[in-house]
């Protein structure tokens, strides 16, 4: 289940971010309902809320996801080309969004995991909300009820 993560040495711009408990999108991925939905709905908010920067092809495929919590093609075809545009040639495009691992929020050559980047893109939309994704229009009733249990205390933090 999507869970908040608080990284030991934490970035001014993101302090915490919503992390997936196991891989999203293409085989192998075990495509867990609450982590299909976080990755869902950050497509969704930013099909919704588009900025100058968002490439055309990220948000064209983003405008074909919708938040039912069952991975599907134009998931996965929005993870692609999510990952295709980010700056950092070191980062991995492989149709996955997986858990940021080792108390940090990059890997290997200094690439952010995916679903940080996802994280940075809904907070840069509702920076007024942020982390309170739970009062984003359009949020999935279940991932209200993480932000409850993870965000208003009646849940420990996730430390790694």
């Amino acid at each position: 289940m999507a869970h908040l993560f608080a990284p030991r040495h934490s970035e001014p711009e993101i302090p915490v971010f919503f992390n997936v408990d196991e891989v999203v999108g293409a085989n192998p991925a075990r495509n867990i309902r609450e982590d299909v939905l976080l990755v869902q709905f950050a497509f969704e908010v930013i099909a919704r809320r588009p900025v100058p920067s968002t490439p055309p092809e990220v948000l064209a495929t983003a405008k074909l996801v919708h938040s039912t919590g069952v991975i599907d093609q134009a998931t996965t075809n929005a993870i692609l080309a999510f990952q295709r545009n980010r700056p950092n040639k070191e980062t991995i495009v492989d149709g996955r969004v997986s858990p940021a691992r080792g108390g940090g929020y990059s890997y290997g050559g200094g690439a952010l995991w995916t679903i940080v980047h996802l994280n940075n893109s809904i907070q840069n939309r509702y920076v007024d909300d942020w982390p309170r994704i739970d009062k984003i229009p359009g949020c999935p009733a279940e991932l209200k009820q993480m932000v409850v249990r993870k965000v208003t205390g009646t849940s420990p933090l996730k430390v790694i």
